[in-house]
């Protein structure tokens, strides 16, 4: 195409220089000047003319070839990936015009075919598609959008998009539109349908990144909304009977307790009377059956309760050590039956005062103690307790800090296996091993424990391996007071001291044997 060209050029400068030659010479030939007469004006500016045409021709050919090859080059990239299968145009083609025309015709068919395989693809989308100008006018519709509406297409373009125009965008007509947005609307069918339609907004630019309308696709989620809203039926159905069966079991566990204390109390009066050893047999029988159904009854209403949200913790003074002393003494006589040690290791940092729910706090140690002792044949369980001073409560009395209490079960029983672990938390589980089995027992304890701990703004973790033992951590929320600063626990002493100076129970190693 280039010799061409060349070919081209020199042909119209020697048709030019041939003619420039020609009008010199007609110019400076004073002879031919004479015999011409009028007729060498007319001549000469025919000559003129015509190298003045030849030369606005060669300079309009250059320019729209020019034209032409950037209008290729602009269009080259999309016609190489709309139809890569298109032959190229011949590059010796003796005419440059007439190969650019053909190029420029190749491209537009696959613009065509492009905007027709687009058009193919918009139109057998489900989803709702247009277009529209920033004045909110529509420029496009496929058929799932007309059909939606029921109108025709030819109705609809040109028209105001009815979603903006309504005002159900983000946005109002009259602001800056984002360049994309995700939004839901509520939309009527033709056929009075009520549908939720997703709408997913962009904006749509040039290469140069000037805007050129607005593309909207709208998904079609009522199914899913629908769904949802079962669900959370369905959810809030099943929360209000779950909370109906724990309010049936706190007002039915409570009306046994009634029957039960009569049980158990009128067991102890009949073991007062002459009986004979068959009879005191079966009154302890008796005795020990009621007092295992009253702490069954116990554990179902506390776990009812909390389960139905009507167990409240109440805050007020207690001494840790009392409540210490208590658990101890209601293990002694189980830990010397078991010849087990029963060895309490306090910090001397531990308040003689604390506030918070003594009672919870005690259940939470007998639980754990007990279900220590239950399962550990030799050796014995440790009762670990600590706390950190944390920042002052707001809203309380001028001095009141929060306390975090914290606190271990340590035993030398059983143990249990990693599998294990994560039921050991579940109402009514119990582990399938030998022990268990020969215990019994509901599996309410520790739940019970782990709520009442999360109740008090802590909780329960655990670490166990088999045949070594366990080690149950738990820290609850207390308060202290400004002003308690003397030593909760005197020096350590054991079951070995004389009766002037008691037991302390609390604090150093007490083995009952």
């Amino acid at each position: 195409m280039q010799l061409s060209i060349r070919r081209q050029t020199f042909m119209i400068l020697g048709l030019a220089a041939s003619l420039s030659a020609a009008l010199v010479v007609i110019a400076t030939d004073e002879e031919l000047r004479g015999r011409l007469g009028t007729t060498y004006w007319i001549i000469g500016l025919a000559l003129i003319g015509s190298i003045l045409l030849v030369l606005a021709g060669y300079v309009f050919d250059r320019t729209l070839i020019a034209r032409l090859k950037e209008i290729s080059q602009q269009a080259s990239a999309a016609r190489a990936a709309t139809d890569r299968a298109a032959p190229d145009v011949v590059s010796d083609d003796p005419d440059e015009i007439m190969g650019l025309a053909r190029k420029i015709e190749q491209m537009a068919r696959s613009l065509q075919k492009s905007e027709a395989s687009y058009r193919a693809i918009v139109e057998d989308q489900a989803d709702l598609i247009c277009r529209y100008k920033s004045d909110g006018r529509l420029t496009f519709a496929n058929g799932a959008y007309t059909q939606f509406l029921g109108r025709k297409r030819p109705e609809l373009i040109g028209q105001p998009w009815a979603v903006l125009a309504d005002g159900l965008t983000p946005w109002r007509a009259s602001e800056t539109w984002p360049e994309s947005a995700t939004f839901e609307t509520t939309l009527t069918a033709p056929d009075g349908s009520s549908r939720v339609i997703q709408w997913t907004h962009r904006a749509i630019k040039d290469r140069d990144g000037q805007l050129l309308e607005y593309q909207a696709v709208g998904h079609d989620v009522s199914v899913r909304k629908q769904a949802e809203i079962a669900l959370r039926d369905a959810k809030e159905a099943a929360e209000s009977a779950d909370r109906a069966k724990s309010e049936f079991l706190a007002i039915v566990s409570h009306e046994l307790r009634t029957p039960i204390n009569g049980v158990i109390g009128f067991s102890r009066l009949l073991r007062g009377t002459p009986l004979t050893a068959e009879q005191l047999g079966y009154t302890d029988t008796i005795q020990r059956c009621g007092q295992s159904l009253e702490t069954l009854v116990s554990d179902i209403l506390d776990l009812s309760k909390i389960e139905a949200g009507r167990l409240e913790i109440s805050c007020s003074p207690f001494s840790l050590r009392e409540c210490v002393d208590e658990v101890l003494r209601l293990f002694e006589e189980p830990a010397r039956k078991a010849n087990l040690s029963l060895v309490t290791d306090l910090s001397p940092e531990l308040p003689a005062i604390l506030e918070g729910d003594q009672n919870r706090l005690r259940q939470v140690l007998i639980n754990l103690v007990g279900n220590a002792i239950k399962f550990t044949e030799k050796g014995g369980v440790t009762i670990r307790l600590g706390g950190v001073l944390g920042d002052p409560v707001p809203g309380a009395a001028e001095g009141t800090r929060a306390y975090t209490l914290r606190g271990e079960i340590i035993d030398t029983g059983v143990g249990i296996s990693a599998d294990e672990l994560p039921r050991l938390f579940r109402a009514f589980s119990q582990l399938d091993t030998s022990s268990t089995r020969r215990h019994g027992g509901t599996g309410l304890g520790l739940v019970i424990s782990k709520r009442l701990c999360e109740l008090m703004h802590g909780g329960i973790t655990v670490e166990s391996t088999p045949g070594r033992g366990s080690n149950f951590r738990f820290e609850v929320l207390l308060t202290k007071v400004r002003g308690e600063s003397l030593a909760p626990f005197p020096a350590a002493a054991t079951a070995g001291a004389p009766q002037s100076a008691p037991a302390n129970r609390t604090s150093g190693d007490l083995r009952l044997a």
